[in-house]
Order: structure tokens, then sequence, then C-alpha cells
């Protein structure tokens, strides 16, 4: 990956709608280049997905709260997270160092959908030894942002 691709990375991170023929104006490359560096991009895995970016207040889930797990390993971990990934309040799943063992990052609509979940599904789920929820009272930063540009300068 060179400096062209990890400006392409920037810019199509900030909006992903744009056409070839504008990131071409960008980069200094024409649109059939552009478009085969992103065809290298996506095929090498560096592109996984194209997403937006939408509000969560917009859309009902204003709440977010991070949940600390302890879990009990000989119980299996591996069926508690394919149950948790797969619930659509979980936003990321960690396998953390320290106390607990997994920190997820929730989206809810309030606290009585936060109880529910907890109560209802992560204390169901077998080999959970310890819940410890958090909530967020305001978000000053929160992106999915990687700068690939500084990445390739190093």
């Amino acid at each position: 990956m060179d400096a062209i691709d990890a400006k392409l990375l920037d810019i199509l991170q900030e909006d992903a709608s744009q056409s070839y023929a504008v990131l071409g104006g960008k980069v200094g490359l024409s649109v059939s280049a552009v478009n085969d560096r992103v065809r290298k991009l996506r095929d090498q895995g560096i592109i996984r997905a194209y997403r937006i970016d939408i509000d969560p207040q917009a859309v009902g889930r204003s709440l977010m709260a991070m949940v600390w797990l302890r879990s009990d390993p000989a119980k299996g971990n591996r069926k508690m997270i394919k149950s948790l990934i797969k619930a659509d309040e979980v936003m990321e799943c960690h396998h953390m160092t320290g106390r607990f063992d997994f920190l997820l990052k929730l989206r809810l609509r309030d606290t009585a959908h936060l109880e529910s979940f907890v109560t209802d599904v992560i204390k169901e789920l077998p080999g959970i030894v310890e819940v410890l929820p958090e909530i967020a009272l305001s978000t000053a930063k929160e992106t999915a942002f990687i700068p690939a540009q500084s990445a390739s300068d190093a």
C-alpha cells in the first residue's frame, strides 16, 4: 500500500459514496486507475465493507452502555460469544485482559431495555460469572475511522 492508496482509504472512510471520478480528482488519478486501486484494496481485504453512519437517536437507540463480563471458560465461551454477537444490541464485543474477560458496547432504547437485555439475555448465558453494566452519559468521540495515511508514512 502506497501513499495514494492510504489517501484513498482516508477519503472513502469519510464518504464512501463519492464517484471514482471525484476520488481521482482528489488523488490525481484517472477513473480506471482509481477503480483498479479500490478493487485491489477490496481483494486484499483492506476494504472490508461499505457502510453508512446513522444517528442512533434517530432510530431509537440513544442509550449507549458498556458491559463488562467475567466468565467461566470451562462452561463454553465460544457459545456465549456466538449468542452475544447475534444480538442487535451488541455493537462491539472485545476479549479483554484484566479482571473482566469481555467488554461489550451496546446500543439500546433506554435503561429498561438495558435492564431486560442484561437480565434476560446476558445473565441467562452459560458461564457468566459477573456482569457490570455502565451507561455512557455523553460521547465526546465515537468513530470507526482508522487513519491510513499516517500508517503508510511509518
